[in-house]
């Protein structure tokens, strides 16, 4: 049932014929909500995260009209599971999308898109309360077959036949669909690819940002901080680690350069008081920490630890640090901003109002993508791993942040409580499953084109890019307009 938008006068008795007249009824300003994603963001890589280079003067400015969360991790580092639990409030493994390439199977066997029974997703929920709902995204990961497009009226994405398009592109679309709403209530979701890898040269980024930022002392001693291997097979591999941090370093100025548009127009008078504004990521990148370069099979801080940045109107801007997961942020949203509270759909969830007197803080679970088979529990204090093999891995994050030193055998208490955690909570969304889970050889042929246009992407099936850290392959210029 649409939710009214106009506040009715009560039906007032005639007193006396001298009662001055009432005046008509006042219309209501129902809050809004933009989402912004930012593709492969880590949060270390920003200034307003303490990152020593000037990747982000927009972002850095927009913090500091934000709560900024100092801890907030990602499920899973891969585009579409992790986008789809940021929207349901479930993790991978109970809605069913374990990977981006779970997507490309699902569509090759007749699926036109993505369908997840017994969950919805916030664009439903809130598009049946009469919201406006669009939805702007700039890459194959999240277009119409990945089934993120339920519930959005409007939808745009990149043009037939590409994969991915830059930010001002994506801007420009949402701009438009701000300045048609009005006054009306909306929901509107802004995914940016620019900071995932591979470029296309000359067209991806613009001229001059590939050598905008060069090693130095500085981002050595950053990386040697964090154990990044000096070689590799018995190669050195320590200067393409850094060419390959100068790059992505590169990509994120290239997408927070593209950012002024929208934030001009999320600042004007029309929107500014009544919408709440987040920023936030999927997942981050590897960056030769661990001997990874890329994203999706990990379980490190650096490939789950995102951004999140809530602007509220009429709240105080300020820094939090209780650890959440990215499907704990609508949840929160709805108790910093009550007009954005859905009961059904929270019920759904499994994420909490952080912010809330109530809350106590939990293990956060992560997990890699299909076919890698590790998942993870972080508290406050330690990460467990436990590996595809069996394995298990235990890092003490208040002595040991990057994670650097397995301390299983010197914590066997902590051990055996978390590992019992994570079993239970791997078998409890398992059994709350919404499709069926990817079996080993039981899922026939994937479409090669959808899979190629994956692989472009830097994504394999199950995985994310392989590469070790060190030079990747020549990029694959991916056609289509990249202005």
């Amino acid at each position: 049932m649409t939710r009214p938008r106009w506040l009715l006068a009560l039906p007032l008795a005639a007193a006396c014929s001298r009662e001055a007249p009432r005046p008509p009824p006042a219309r209501r300003i129902e809050t809004s909500l933009v989402v912004v994603t930012l593709d492969t963001v880590r949060a270390d890589h920003l200034g307003c995260y303490g990152y020593f280079r000037d990747t982000t003067p927009q972002l850095d400015a927009f913090s500091k009209q934000s709560l900024r969360f100092t801890r907030c991790l990602a499920p899973i580092a891969h585009t579409t599971p992790s986008h789809f639990s940021l929207f349901t409030g479930v993790h991978p493994l109970e809605h069913g999308i374990v990977s981006n390439p779970t997507v490309a199977r699902l569509v090759s066997h007749g699926h036109p898109a993505v369908q997840l029974p017994r969950l919805k997703t916030f664009a439903q929920a809130i598009a049946a309360r009469g919201y406006r709902t669009g939805a702007f995204v700039s890459a194959l990961p999240v277009m119409r077959p990945s089934g993120l497009a339920a519930g959005f009226d409007t939808w745009s994405e990149p043009r037939p036949h590409e994969s991915r398009r830059v930010a001002r592109e994506t801007i420009r679309e949402a701009v438009a669909f701000l300045d048609r709403v009005g006054g009306e209530p909306f929901f509107a979701w802004i995914h940016l690819f620019d900071a995932h890898g591979p470029v296309a040269r000359p067209k991806w980024p613009s001229p001059g940002y590939l050598e905008r930022f060069q090693t130095d002392e500085a981002l050595q001693r950053w990386l040697r901080e964090r154990g990044v291997s000096e070689e590799a097979n018995g190669r050195s591999i320590f200067a393409a680690t850094c060419k390959a941090n100068n790059e992505y370093d590169a990509l994120l100025r290239f997408l927070d350069d593209q950012l002024d548009e929208l934030f001009e127009r999320l600042d004007a008078d029309d929107l500014r008081g009544r919408t709440v504004v987040v920023v936030t990521a999927d997942h981050g990148e590897g960056l030769g920490q661990h001997g990874v370069k890329s994203h999706g099979f990990a379980c490190f801080d650096e490939q789950f630890r995102v951004p999140l940045l809530v602007r509220v109107p009429g709240l105080e801007p300020g820094v939090v640090d209780v650890p959440l997961s990215t499907i704990d942020l609508l949840p929160t949203i709805a108790g910093l901003a009550p007009g954005l509270r859905d009961d059904a759909y929270l019920a759904q969830g499994r994420g909490h109002d952080v912010r809330s007197a109530t809350f106590e803080p939990r293990p956060l679970f992560g997990m890699a993508a299909e076919g890698r088979g590790a998942a993870s529990l972080a508290t406050e204090r330690y990460r467990l791993v436990l590996g595809k093999e069996g394995v298990v891995t235990l890092f003490d994050l208040e002595h040991d942040p990057h994670e650097l030193h397995d301390v299983a055998a010197d914590h066997p208490e902590v051990v055996a409580r978390l590992r019992k955690e994570l079993d239970a909570e791997l078998a409890g969304q398992r059994s709350r499953c919404a499709l069926p889970l990817p079996t080993e050889g039981g899922q026939g042929a994937v479409d090669p084109k959808l899979l190629e246009e994956l692989r472009a992407l830097g994504y394999g099936e199950g995985e994310g890019a392989s590469e070790e850290a060190g030079e990747s392959p020549p990029p694959k210029d991916e056609g289509g307009d990249h202005r």
